[in-house]
């Protein structure tokens, strides 16, 4: 059962947001499907080559979500049925499923750069203009060399996503443990006696006794 509830856990967490970028243009945040969470100023707009949205592909959480969901399908079975291809099965399916987690995170990680570029500002005529526009409107920091200071993009990942490696790699060794508990027991046969014997003794009966 603890496999099942990590790997419920993972699951759900596939599902927050993984990695985030933030600058003078806005915010940016993406979790593991490859859904992306957009917050612009619009400051790039009328630049020459304004930042693109980078492509962000959800594979590697489409196949962690089908091994998790493969997986609690096994456990179900097992309870029931108490098979061990089923015990095997479910530890497939979880290791599998804390490979693509990990190799998700990898992903994401690697994509910090082009999620970073679409909250910079860039440094042409438009986006002087966007900048001048977006501090005249109250909404930004007009940015004068040698007189103030700007902020740069920045971009890193959350704790969702190492949480999700943590309990994907749990549920995994839950997994292997029970096996192996399973396996040493049917091994290992051990009848225990729950009813003990009673015995009652009775005093010898004499036949000279006369009432």
């Amino acid at each position: 059962m603890l496999a099942a509830v990590g790997s419920t856990a993972t699951l759900l967490l596939l599902f927050q947001s993984w990695i985030t970028a933030q600058g003078p243009d806005g915010r940016v945040a993406a979790n593991a499907f490859g859904r992306l969470e957009i917050t612009t100023n619009a400051m790039n707009a009328w630049s020459k080559v304004a930042p693109k949205t980078p492509p962000v592909t959800g594979m590697w959480a489409i196949l962690a979500s089908a091994s998790i969901i493969i997986a609690i399908c096994a456990i179900m079975l097992n309870i029931r049925l108490g098979h061990e291809l089923l015990a095997r099965l479910t530890m497939i399916s979880l290791a599998c499923a804390a490979l693509f987690v990990i190799l998700c995170l990898i992903y994401l990680n690697g994509k910090g750069a082009e999620l970073k570029a679409m909250t910079g500002r860039t440094y042409d005529l438009g986006g002087q203009i966007g900048q001048i526009l977006n501090w005249a409107t109250g909404r930004g920091k007009l940015v004068v060399p040698g007189t103030s200071t700007g902020s740069y993009a920045s971009a890193g990942l959350t704790h969702w996503g190492f949480l999700a490696v943590v309990t994907s790699l749990g549920s995994t060794m839950a997994a292997v443990a029970q096996w192996l508990l399973l396996r040493r027991a049917s091994d290992n046969p051990v009848r225990l006696s729950w009813r003990m014997p009673v015995v009652i003794s009775r005093a010898p009966t004499n036949p000279d006794t006369t009432t």
